[in-house]
């Protein structure tokens, strides 16, 4: 997408304040001095066999990119892809997943459009505001940054084993969607009061690949340590025991160059880190003098904000991940 992307003529305009160029998680547009518009779309495909569910996931991927740029949601457009002879009752039980999600998120829903498809598609496009003295990109890390991720990793890896697997772990099913189903909004939160440098919503590229166009954008380096991360219950025993998400290619055939591996990191510890990841955590980058203030804001919500790695002064746009 990158090479077709740079193939185009584009027009400027000093209105835009944030567009494709560092690959952040949403367009930003001037409206006026204090108030700007934050605005993108997602879809997925169905990551689980509950269409509520599914919806109230594909819902809070879509939403989860204004949060990165510590925006509020205030509109969304459905954008769905069915079958023409489709269950009705699968669509109304999506739609009505990213309604009370939406709803949740204190934004509303306002028309989409559904097209035909065979392959069932769902997610939003959403507009938010920001002021734009208070915006976040992923271009603001700064060489001794500390590394805080804000949902545990491993949701490509479930999504692939209900797909391959005949049962899924009780503890592993509630876990993911509970994890994929709840909002960044609190995370998002307190990132303006702690000092956040920058952040970014962890999706399909996975924490390797967003992780990359962050340190790229920032031109810092980011070393992570692989035994900091948090994961979804079980996940880790899936990767040992051979199974790979279906994202894992793409990532890699995409990112390798830009990452160095220590020696002591299996082929199980690399696959489990290049898997894509649906409606994941932010990975944000802050000063150490805000790292507990953060933990503490985001926990009084019940989310756990986990220190991963570290920011550098080194080769930018580089990636260092370490036992």
């Amino acid at each position: 997408m990158a090479l077709v992307l740079n193939q185009l003529k584009r027009k400027t305009d000093p209105r835009l304040l944030v567009g494709i160029n560092t690959a952040d998680d949403a367009g930003v547009f001037l409206l006026q001095e204090n108030l700007a518009l934050v605005q993108t779309v997602d879809l997925l495909t169905p990551v689980v066999d509950d269409p509520y569910t599914f919806g109230r996931i594909a819902a809070t991927n879509s939403l989860s990119d204004v949060y990165a740029m510590a925006g509020t949601p205030v509109t969304a457009l459905n954008v769905v892809g069915f079958p023409t002879h489709g269950d009705e009752a699968w669509l109304a039980g999506i739609l009505q997943g990213g309604e009370d999600a939406v709803s949740d998120a204190g934004a509303v829903v306002c028309g989409g459009h559904t097209f035909n498809e065979e392959e069932i598609k769902y997610g939003l496009a959403v507009t938010g505001t920001v002021d734009p003295e208070q915006m976040i990109t992923n271009a603001g890390a700064r060489p001794g940054d500390v590394l805080l991720l804000t949902k545990p990793l491993g949701s490509g890896l479930f999504a692939q084993a209900l797909m391959s697997r005949p049962e899924v772990d009780p503890e592993l099913y509630k876990a993911a969607t509970t994890s994929m189903s709840t909002l960044n909004e609190a995370a998002s939160r307190a990132m303006i009061p702690c000092g956040v440098h920058a952040a970014t919503d962890i999706t399909g590229f996975g924490i390797l690949g967003h992780g990359q166009e962050l340190a790229e954008a920032s031109g810092v380096c980011l070393r992570f340590s692989l035994d900091s991360f948090p994961f979804l219950p079980g996940v880790r025993e899936l990767s040992d025991s051979g199974l790979v998400d279906a994202g894992v290619v793409m990532n890699e055939s995409s990112f390798r160059q830009h990452v160095d591996w220590d020696d002591g990191l299996t082929k199980s510890d690399r696959t489990l880190l290049w898997g894509s990841e649906t409606s994941g955590g932010l990975l944000v980058s802050l000063p150490e003098a805000g790292v507990k203030q953060f933990q503490e804001m985001a926990g009084e919500k019940g989310v756990q904000a986990k220190v991963v790695g570290e920011v550098l002064d080194d080769r930018p746009g580089r990636i260092q991940v370490r036992r």
